[in-house]
């Protein structure tokens, strides 16, 4: 079965409404309301009556049998005033005979219906009944007239036709219906740009399609390794997926939260904070904080909580593997270019100048000194790869011939040792980019029982001692936004294996950096 759409369910809804309110106004208030006009049609005709029973121009026109010029003009003046509520007032003496009625060819003829016997006779003052007249059906209500001796002498009658009752009543009910219709009418519309103004704030989804969509991406933040919340202006923490409830329990952000004053920033300047470390129930975690001003009328920020193990150890490898990926692709260049020269004095038929070539090439080739020197063939393809792009970038790139690396060691993996060497070497050579005088780097990697020894020294353009204090305290880079981390990741293996970095360097002499890692107790 289909389901109904929120501005279906909502005009539906209100149209019940309206037919339930509709049958409680025909069943229970309409009855009420006739029969409160039907009373104040009785108290006004019994009053009429009472009024002019006890006037006295009247009492003495019935005493001499009829009206004067002047009584009559009076009583047509208030049958005109009440004609709305009264239809018909009649005067009559004890014998029934007129000496009042609206029509004037009626005046000197006998009453008609009988129901004014009790009048006359005394038996009741005033009373209503509902009798034949002349010409309809009415609804009469008489009261006796007196002399100042108590005798009867006449009576007066008040009445209204049951063809202007019913005519009320018809009135009656159809203001009420009128209101029904308006209240429909206006229902329906008001329905209707409710249930639009809904779609619109839900951006035109229905409310069921909106929740739907809603628990999905609630499930899939929950999913996420990722501990994500939000925090008002007034600190107050608003959403938090599941991997954020496990370290912010509370609904409001401490002010001894690590995460507290970088809130404040990003709220104040509206600025975009990325991984920044911090300590949370003993556990490392990178921060990134997020201002969602943007939106309409939401003041807030959008803390993302990633675990730093996990981090470092995705960068890590990232960044080793590329170093790797960089060397075989420089030795691929390198071979090919040495390939072509070979070829080229083949086809020329210089062999005697291709062979002392292909002799010269393996007498100075310095890759058969890196893999006599280091043992491990990972960190071995490495240098060589190093070592190409030094010839291409016109950079003398040496190894110490005092160096040693076996092809395992206790001291650090060689993924670490990768992403060692390979940001220090990329370093030494971006530091060389605008020197024009010796360009050199040279590596010693030393390993023996007591640790691990790494040091990389260039004739770069050298940092200030300055600049020294903040790359070691993790918060300068001179490449500029987006760079600088590979020094940080160097700091935490350094830090990781409780090892010592060592950095010396004199502007536009050169920059030298030891790594020592020792033996464990």
């Amino acid at each position: 079965m289909k389901r109904l759409s929120i501005t279906r369910k909502i005009l539906v809804s209100y149209v019940l409404l309206v037919v339930i309110v509709a049958a409680f106004s025909v069943f229970l208030i309409l009855p009420g309301q006739i029969q409160e006009m039907n009373s104040n049609l009785e108290n006004t005709l019994s009053r009429m009556a009472y009024i002019l029973a006890h006037d006295m121009e009247i009492k003495s026109a019935l005493e001499d049998g009829k009206c004067s010029t002047k009584l009559l003009h009076r009583i047509d003046g208030i049958s005109e005033i009440t004609k709305s509520n009264v239809d018909y007032i009649v005067i009559a003496n004890t014998n029934s005979i007129r000496i009042y009625h609206p029509d004037k060819n009626l005046i000197g003829k006998k009453f008609i219906g009988g129901d004014e016997m009790d009048a006359i006779n005394g038996v009741r003052d005033e009373y209503i009944t509902l009798h034949q007249g002349n010409p309809d059906v009415q609804m009469r209500a008489f009261h006796s007239v007196t002399n100042d001796y108590d005798e009867v002498i006449g009576f007066v009658m008040a009445s209204t036709s049951t063809d202007s009752i019913e005519n009320r009543k018809q009135e009656i009910v159809a203001s009420a219906l009128g209101f029904l219709a308006i209240s429909l009418v206006t229902g329906l519309f008001l329905a209707y740009a409710i249930s639009t103004s809904i779609r619109r704030i839900l951006l035109g989804y229905d409310p069921t399609t909106f929740a739907q969509m809603y628990l999905q991406r609630e499930e899939i933040l929950d999913k996420l390794n990722e501990g994500i919340f939000v925090v008002n202006e007034n600190y107050k923490v608003i959403y938090k997926n599941l991997s954020a409830k496990l370290h912010m329990t509370e609904d409001f952000l401490p002010k001894d939260s690590p995460i507290y004053a970088g809130v404040t920033e990003s709220l104040k300047n509206n600025l975009i904070i990325s991984w920044s470390m911090i300590e949370v129930d003993e556990k490392s975690f990178l921060v990134s904080l997020v201002p969602l001003r943007p939106l309409e009328n939401l003041d807030a920020v959008m803390v993302i909580l990633r675990n730093r193990t996990e981090f470092v150890n995705l960068t890590e490898q990232l960044t080793g593997l590329n170093h790797i990926i960089d060397a075989l692709r420089a030795n691929t260049h390198e071979f090919r270019n040495k390939l072509h020269v070979i070829s080229g004095l083949l086809q020329l038929g210089e062999n005697s100048q291709a062979m002392e070539f292909i002799n010269e090439e393996a007498t100075i080739n310095s890759g058969q000194n890196i893999l006599r020197l280091i043992q491990d063939k990972t960190v071995a393809a490495l240098l060589m790869g190093k070592s190409n792009r030094a010839v291409e970038l016109n950079i003398d790139f040496e190894l110490r011939n005092d160096s040693n690396l076996p092809e395992k060691n206790s001291f650090l993996s060689t993924r670490e040792i990768c992403l060692i060497i390979g940001n220090l070497i990329d370093n030494s050579f971006d530091s060389m980019t605008d020197t024009n005088s010796a360009r050199q780097v040279e590596i010693f990697i030393y390993v023996n029982a007591q640790g691990l020894t790494l040091t990389v020294d260039d004739t770069g353009c050298g940092i200030t001692d300055e600049q020294i204090k903040k790359i070691s305290a993790g918060s300068y880079t001179t490449k500029g936004a987006g760079h600088g981390y590979g020094l940080k990741l160097i700091r935490e293996v350094v830090e990781r294996h409780k090892g010592f970095l060592q950095i010396d360097s004199e502007p536009k002499i050169g920059t030298s950096i030891t790594i020592n890692i020792f033996q464990s107790d």
